[in-house]
């Protein structure tokens, strides 16, 4: 399968800063890839390369096997950086009439269309008629993948796209995720480890402007851990909900202190096809956690392993130092 977008042999700089050096990199329909890297390792300049707003100094970049115009964006990519360029002023409607004026051809019509699209698709009926600078973090964040995705993208770029989010706001940002990268390329920008595990079938590591590890994701997404409060007597309840969630295999539970409790909850692990695991073990994870919600206070979501930190810190350690985890 062609790539939906690549990058061949891809050099930037800023002045006397190279930030890229020979960067080769592709994603597929279909795949998300998370890309990640500490600051200033060049992952926003790679995401803007591939957008469309910087154009490389060597090497190429390709959009569904064609090079784009430079200088002019492209039509092929929908993108959310990490401040969503969003205008307060305006009610979400309005700002989707902004978006779908610039991005989607074939008139007032299919404008229209895709305006109603992009709201049903991203739960936006009720806040339609509001003005953006009254939403919460999470509305806002539904508003601006809509508007990445309003003239339906082959490809779609998010920079940080769950950073900031509560954990039930981050569970509806995962479904809404998966349910955008359906058919599409996604490149996922992100310092949250767990989300990468969770949604993401390949990792991507960025050191000083080079590619130092492409590889798939296997076993990382076969379970998670969560830090609940709730009642002793409310454990049976909880574990019997948990072990009905699809997928699921084994609920432990460890207990911490009084009322504090740590639940590792397991499910199938990945078989051959590693892309496919990603969508099923998404959609378990997603179930786990709308589950334990509803009968429990969260504490905190931890790694349930350390396959993609490990990965990354032993891709990092030769030059730079430990990054520290981030809770």
């Amino acid at each position: 399968m062609e790539p939906a977008v690549a990058l061949h042999q891809v050099c930037k700089s800023f002045g006397s800063r190279q930030v890229l050096e020979t960067l080769s990199l592709s994603v597929r329909p279909g795949e998300i890839l998370g890309l990640l890297g500490p600051n200033g390792s060049g992952k926003t300049t790679t995401l803007r390369l591939m957008a469309g707003f910087y154009t490389p100094d060597s090497g190429r970049i390709t959009i569904r096997g064609r090079e784009p115009a430079p200088g002019r964006g492209n039509v092929d990519i929908g993108y959310l950086p990490e401040r969503a360029p969003l205008y307060d002023a305006l009610t979400v409607t309005q700002y989707l009439e902004f978006g779908a004026g610039v991005k989607v051809q074939g008139g007032a019509s299919a404008r229209r269309l895709a305006i109603e699209r992009a709201i049903d698709g991203f739960d936006l009926q009720g806040v339609a008629r509001s003005v953006i600078g009254r939403l919460s973090k999470g509305q806002r964040q539904r508003v601006g993948l809509a508007q990445a995705v309003l003239n339906d993208p082959p490809v779609l770029l998010l920079d940080e796209a769950t950073n900031g989010l509560d954990p039930v706001q981050i569970v509806e940002a995962r479904a809404m995720i998966r349910r955008c990268a359906e058919g599409r390329a996604v490149v996922f920008s992100s310092h949250l480890m767990q989300e990468v595990e969770v949604l993401c079938s390949r990792i991507a590591i960025l050191r000083q402007g080079r590619l130092i590890e492409d590889q798939p994701l296997g076993e990382s997404r076969a379970a998670l851990q969560l830090q609940l409060s709730l009642p002793t007597a409310g454990h049976a309840a909880l574990h019997a909900a948990l072990s009905a969630c699809p997928g699921v295999k084994a609920v432990d539970i460890t207990l911490l202190d009084a009322g504090t409790s740590k639940w590792r909850v397991t499910w199938d692990p990945p078989g051959a096809n590693v892309a496919t695991h990603a969508t099923t073990s998404a959609a378990a994870c997603d179930a786990v956690m709308r589950t334990a919600l509803a009968h429990a206070e969260l504490r905190a979501v931890l790694p349930a392993h350390e396959a993609v930190e490990a990965r990354l810190l032993a891709a990092l350690a030769p030059n730079d130092p430990p990054l520290r985890r981030r809770a």
